[in-house]
């Protein structure tokens, strides 16, 4: 009888950890069950339903998450000098600088994103269920979401949102990329989202009146409208941060440049420039490619892709290729830590007023009296933060000889960027199954709309994340080596996909090294679609990277030119050669 009361305290008391991690507060309450905003020193949460622990666990991770964001992102100052007086627009503004927050946090911690997306999901499929539209502040909120994310919840929002959605998707093709552009800066956001709502608001009366000629009701519908919102900013208004400190001095606001100041301190920390440029990297923004269906879509970690004893017979598999090869990799994991070691020795600055004295010019003084003593002092190198992301392709013509050695090579230079304080990432990328799985099936029911774009559902694999250390993950690189994993390679998404985890994290110096046999093959996709459409938007992703210059991108092809794609590449013939050829490129950069 204690046991469901037992799950619920420790899922409150997880709660609680949680959003003190993530809004970066430690004097935040936590209530649960309570009906008051949540504020800056408090965070208001419903109750656990113990009967219902499944549902209730859901939304509470939605909202916690999405509050813990506005805690850490959200400047009431700024958002209280840019609120719009009209009620309406409000509500609207309101929503999406929550949004705003949200978006921050999504890039920055994926198992957030999941988080929102499973509690939107479920939200909107309940308003579907019980046959209520959702208000104009909610459409345009999850709307912008859906499009931002690339998530595939258009037809739902579409079948219980409010009519407005159709002005907003008119209007968001042209004010999309500029929105994103300043989604780390919250004055300028606003000022962006403002004319986006005056924009869609006046388009929205506009197809009103065209397509509706009922005009005797808009009257009634007017006088309505200002109890309407009222009532919307209180049931969707879930936080309203009120720092005593800011709130005192709202009133005595000074020039908008404070306010870009005070805004933008914090975030820039945690959202550097360079992943300004996060979302606008995404394939929708940019990129006329299409995907027909994202709903069988994976991001898993390695292992959850087998159990432990599977996990365990592949690791010991592994061990024994390595032991083939142990003084070529210990002569290269050598070299490649004494070269990267070598940056970050100390060094002295010489001719100082004070210090250590520099005995080696002690005998001027005797040849020139005159001359004063000379010290010295040791000083550190600077040497940029740096977090390198190997990304494997793990495609069927991978298997064999050639994905054993990209595993141990990859296992070799994570265990020595390691000790040398350098991060590190592995990831993988393939398809779920062969000829398209259930995408295409979808896409065949749904009579075979053409040029459907990607057809096939894409299996992004976590080997190893950049903060977790390498004896954790160790068992991981051997999963590399699972019979039936490696199937066919959609590249461009892998590489935007990769980049995109790599740009957002804080380190000043970003390396993306991508280990390919070839160019990208889906049967299914290149069937439907033209020959080379996803050989163009590897091309594009690849182009838009390196405009860009935040994250250093190389290539390593196996067996095949690569050169065609990437500007920094290189292509080795005999696949035993990947390991010095990765250390070499990475001994280069240093």
């Amino acid at each position: 009888m204690s046991k469901p009361n037992t799950n619920v305290n420790t899922f409150k008391k997880s709660i609680e950890s949680t959003i003190k991690a993530i809004s970066k507060k430690s004097d935040v309450n936590i209530l649960f069950g309570s009906d008051n905003k949540s504020s800056y020193q408090n965070v208001n949460l419903p109750e656990v339903n113990k009967d219902k622990l499944y549902k209730s666990k859901l939304s509470i991770r939605g909202k916690s998450d999405s509050a813990s964001l506005v805690n850490r992102y959200h400047n009431n100052k700024i958002h209280q000098k840019m609120s719009p007086k009209n009620l309406e627009t409000k509500v609207i503004f309101d929503e999406i600088e929550f949004l705003r927050c949200e978006l921050l946090g999504s890039v920055k911690y994926p198992g957030i994103k999941k988080n929102l997306l499973d509690f939107d999901t479920e939200y909107i499929n309940e308003k579907i269920t019980e046959n209520i539209k959702l208000s104009k502040p909610e459409t345009f909120k999850l709307f912008l979401k859906n499009n931002i994310l690339g998530l595939d919840l258009y037809n739902q929002l579409s079948e219980v949102g409010d009519p407005i959605i159709n002005s907003l998707n008119k209007e968001l093709k042209n004010k999309k990329i500029q929105i994103l552009d300043k989604i780390s800066n919250q004055k300028e956001f606003s000022i962006e989202v403002l004319k986006l709502i005056n924009d869609v608001i006046d388009q929205n009366v506009q197809n009103e009146n065209n397509n509706n000629e009922k005009n005797d009701d808009n009257s009634e519908e007017q006088e309505n409208l200002d109890q309407e919102t009222k009532k919307q900013t209180e049931e969707y208004q879930s936080f309203e941060i009120t720092d005593t400190a800011e709130s005192q001095s709202t009133d005595s606001l000074e020039n908008d440049e404070s306010l870009n100041e005070v805004g933008s301190e914090e975030e820039s920390s945690d959202y550097n420039s360079s992943s300004r440029n996060d979302f606008k990297d995404s394939i929708e923004t940019h990129f006329k490619y299409s995907i027909y269906t994202k709903k069988f879509d994976s991001v898993t970690n390695a292992d959850k892709l087998c159990d432990a004893e599977e996990a365990s017979k592949l690791r010991k598999q592994l061990d024994k290729q390595t032991e083939k090869l142990d003084s070529t990799i210990t002569i290269l994991a050598n070299k490649l830590q004494r070269k990267l070691l070598s940056k970050q020795n100390r060094w002295w600055e010489f001719d100082l007023e004070e210090g250590i004295l520099d005995s080696g010019k002690l005998a001027r003084i005797i040849t020139t009296p005159e001359s004063s003593l000379s010290y010295k002092k040791e000083k550190d190198t600077e040497f940029k933060d740096t977090v390198v992301s190997l990304l494997i392709d793990n495609s069927g013509s991978m298997r064999g000889r050639p994905i054993t050695i990209a595993a141990i090579s990859t296992d070799i230079l994570a265990r020595t960027l390691e000790r040398c304080g350098i991060k590190v990432e592995v990831l993988g990328f393939t398809t779920k199954t062969w000829k398209g799985g259930k995408a295409r099936d979808t896409w065949i029911k749904e009579n075979k709309p053409k040029l459907p774009g990607r057809l096939n559902e894409l299996l992004h694999i976590i080997y190893k994340n950049a903060d977790a250390p390498v004896r954790r993950t160790k068992k991981n690189f051997g999963i590399m080596l699972k019979e039936g994993l490696l199937k066919e390679n959609i590249d461009g998404e892998a590489l935007d996909w990769a980049y995109k985890r790599l740009n957002a994290r804080s380190e000043k110096r970003k390396i993306l090294m991508v280990i390919s046999d070839g160019a990208p093959v889906d049967d299914s996709t290149l069937s439907s679609n033209k020959s080379n459409y996803l050989d163009n938007h590897l091309k594009y992703i690849i182009k838009s990277i390196e405009k860009r210059g935040s994250v250093e991108l190389l290539a390593i092809g196996i067996g095949h030119d690569v050169t065609r794609y990437y500007a920094k590449a290189v292509t080795i013939l005999d696949v035993d050669n990947l390991g010095s050829v990765m250390s070499k490129r990475l001994i280069n950069l240093f």
